[in-house]
């Protein structure tokens, strides 16, 4: 089969984890004899880079299409976050010369749900990975501006516009026609064009769930990781029989055999706690640094992470750090670098205020053996059996998080309890299969569909 994959950014400059699995799924397919390139994003909206640039390249044996363009050259930056007419057509002329079987979405911030519509105008199925919450929340992590979470674009996503662009209630409540403006916007959804003036920049944060969904409705498979983040798309109105749950999956057996060599080098360390993430409000590694200075005991805290992307907030969190000298902070590693990494902590800790969905360093730690301590939110309880193979605690708790480490501390048999009863994720080779199953499935209903009736055919302008 030729298959098109789809994402927002990619290695070997974007390495999170939507690329990284992105880049496996990949390399899985290709391996089994499947012919896959990968249409991408370069995210860096600089001037200086020109209005416009594309290259193609090779990254990891696979052909990559990346184009990268000036943001503010736009009309609207709000729509063009979803909506991106221009690159739609690139995408378009992108189809028609490598021909696909099936296009593969794993993520679309600011690359554009239209180029969905592209597809299906050229009757090529869409299969559309929901690897996080983009599709009902531009601030994908579906909090709101206060930190609380969300439960989903209230109002049908009339609520959002407080919370991500307050300053249009503001100048909607001082022109007096705010009214007649939501009004407008509801006479005219989809339809309206972008422009400087109140009603298109209002419209275009209105109109950005209700044109996403249509997008969801009209692709041929929808899948979910997680039975938690399928839950939230379906109670936004997505009907259940459209999503389908499948795990991620890993490189298991390179990560355990990895861990396990590194925690057996010689040399006595005290029991070692883990965070591995983005130093962001969101992820909570200061409540766990918190936590961890009210331990008592012979232990340690390990911090590894990225401090460029919340530069103000990492500062503090490092500041935190220092007054404590049983905690130690690293920079990110490199993925030749994570089973040493791995080895290094007893147990990975993610203390998460937000919907996390199902981080893949969770499921690298489960591979490579290590209980986990996290948040009981999200996902993130489908991964850890609460008093089995980790401890889940409640999101910004610190003193239940201070008194889950505390007891690792004083019952070194309960931590070697969870390590035995700690089993490993699926394989991306399982993992791959399941998605091949959903390719099949996928072409045969978009087949259907286009020769009987069925689902939805997208909306276009």
């Amino acid at each position: 089969m030729r298959i098109t994959l789809v994402v927002h950014q990619f290695p070997p400059r974007y390495f999170t984890g939507t690329e990284q699995y992105a880049l496996a799924v990949g390399q899985e397919l290709q391996r089994r004899g499947h012919d896959v390139d990968v249409f991408t994003l370069d995210p860096a909206f600089r001037e200086e880079d020109g209005p416009w640039r594309e290259v193609r390249e090779t990254v990891g044996g696979l052909p990559v299409r990346r184009v990268n363009y000036w943001m503010y050259v736009a009309r609207d930056q709000a729509r063009l976050e979803y909506r991106h007419p221009y690159l739609a057509e690139v995408f378009a002329g992108h189809l028609r010369e490598r021909n696909p079987d099936l296009v593969h979405s794993f993520h679309l911030r600011h690359v554009g749900a239209d180029l969905l519509d592209r597809a299906r105008e050229q009757d090529r199925p869409v299969c559309v990975s929901l690897t996080d919450f983009w599709f009902l929340c531009p601030r994908i992590i579906l909090m709101r501006s206060d930190g609380t979470p969300c439960d989903g674009p209230p109002d049908g996503g009339r609520g959002c516009l407080p919370c991500h662009a307050p300053e249009l209630v503001r100048e909607l409540a001082a022109s007096g026609v705010g009214d007649e403006v939501r009004a407008l916007q509801a006479a005219t959804a989809g339809r309206t064009q972008p422009g400087p003036s109140l009603f298109p920049r209002v419209a275009s944060h209105l109109e950005r769930w209700p044109y996403l969904r249509q997008r969801l409705l009209a692709v041929a498979a929808i899948v979910a990781p997680t039975e938690y983040l399928r839950a939230v798309f379906v109670r936004n109105g997505i009907p259940a029989d459209r999503i389908v749950h499948r795990a991620y999956g890993i490189d298991t057996a390179g990560l355990a055999r990895g861990a396990a060599e590194a925690r057996a080098r010689p040399g006595e360390r005290p029991l070692t706690f883990g965070y591995f993430g983005t130093f962001a409000p969101y992820k909570g590694p200061h409540l766990l640094v918190a936590a961890f200075r009210a331990v008592q005991g012979d232990c340690r805290l390990l911090l590894r992470g990225r401090t460029s992307d919340f530069a103000d907030y990492s500062r503090e969190l490092l500041a935190a750090s220092a007054a404590d000298p049983r905690v130690a902070v690293d920079g990110p590693y490199d993925r030749a670098g994570l089973p040493a990494a791995l080895g290094a902590i007893d147990a990975l800790v993610v203390p998460s205020t937000w919907h996390e969905n199902a981080p893949f360093v969770v499921l690298e730690a489960r591979a490579a053996g290590l209980p986990v301590l996290a948040s009981r939110f999200g996902g993130l309880a489908e991964v850890v059996r609460d008093e089995v193979d980790g401890d889940l605690f409640a999101a910004g708790d610190v003193a239940e998080l201070t008194a889950r480490l505390q007891r690792l501390v004083d019952q070194p048999e309960r931590l070697a309890a969870y390590r035995a009863a700690v089993r490993p994720p699926k394989t991306l080779a399982a993992a791959v299969d399941e998605f091949e199953a959903v390719y099949a499935e996928a072409v045969r209903r978009d087949f259907r569909c286009r020769t009987l009736g069925g689902i939805p055919r997208p909306w276009t302008q």
